[in-house]
């Protein structure tokens, strides 16, 4: 996920805390009555664990965003990295994976991504347009890099640059966006590289950023009118239990108008939990 709302995250974590009373009518009174609880995550915060499903149909799902990809030549035999972890090349001569050799995806479309490595520099080409460097540390500033699939083999891919043209490895200290390429996917072709995932987040952000504007709507929608509801409540009040315990977004706050890729609607349902609490 984007580091963009520290201030909101902390919003995040107070709203999380908060505790709403079931009581059919009733609330807890002064003599200390003990609370039992029960908590309804996954509903107003959703997360991968807790709703696998609402992922399913995201094309390239696990190519969301925050996603840490690792790249290994299949000529040279060797993982891409760069350089002093950010802020000059990219070369091709690790052996093995870790920090400097992982690219964090910032997901436009399903192919469609900028690259941030480990010092927070974004991939680009540089003045020559043809060389591949971390430099740039606003995203606004790098390029856009479509990274296609092997369409019988999704661990192995091939990267376009801007420029138009492919990465390839063209030695262990050189790797450049200058190829064409005939999209044959041979192993002498140093613009194949096979991949490895060394992480995947799945949030709000990602389910929203995967399936974006014109879908993400009506699958958040769905989800927070099905996930709880008002016979939940009462199964929780006849069960005994007099509290719950709802985690609630930052992005909340804005709604129904909350900054993209987040879509509004989830304080209607917040207002439901309340009225279905009394």
């Amino acid at each position: 996920m984007k580091n963009t709302h520290s201030k909101g995250q902390l919003i995040f974590f107070v709203f999380a805390f908060a505790l709403f009373i079931i009581s059919n009518g009733r609330t807890l009174s002064a003599n200390n009555q003990m609370i039992k609880a029960v908590n309804l995550g996954g509903w107003l915060v959703t997360e991968g664990w807790m709703k696998p499903s609402l992922f399913d149909s995201i094309p390239n799902k696990d190519f969301l965003d925050g996603a840490a990809l690792q790249f290994k030549s299949k000529t040279i035999g060797k993982f891409l990295a760069a350089e002093l972890g950010g802020g000059t090349i990219i070369v091709a001569n690790r052996s093995s994976a870790s920090g400097w050799e992982t690219f964090r995806l910032w997901r436009i479309n399903e192919t469609s991504f900028h690259m941030r490595v480990f010092n927070k520099q974004f991939l680009g080409l540089d003045s020559t347009g043809i060389n591949l460097v971390a430099i740039a540390t606003d995203y606004k500033t790098s390029g856009v890099f479509e990274i296609i699939r092997k369409s019988d083999d999704p661990s192995l891919v091939r990267i376009k640059a801007p420029n138009g043209s492919f990465l390839q490895a063209k030695t262990q200290d050189l790797v450049t966006a200058d190829l064409k390429g005939d999209g044959q996917w041979r192993d002498d072709d140093p613009s194949v590289f096979e991949i490895t995932i060394a992480q995947t987040l799945q949030g709000e952000y990602q389910v929203t950023n995967g399936y974006g504007p014109s879908k993400a709507p009506q699958i958040m929608n769905d989800h927070w009118n099905t996930f709880i509801v008002e016979n939940d409540f009462n199964f929780i009040a006849t069960s005994g239990l007099n509290t719950v315990r709802i985690p609630v977004g930052w992005w909340t706050a804005s709604d129904p108008t909350p900054p993209k890729p987040y879509v509004g609607g989830s304080l209607q349902y917040l207002d439901k939990a309340f009225l279905w609490a009394t």
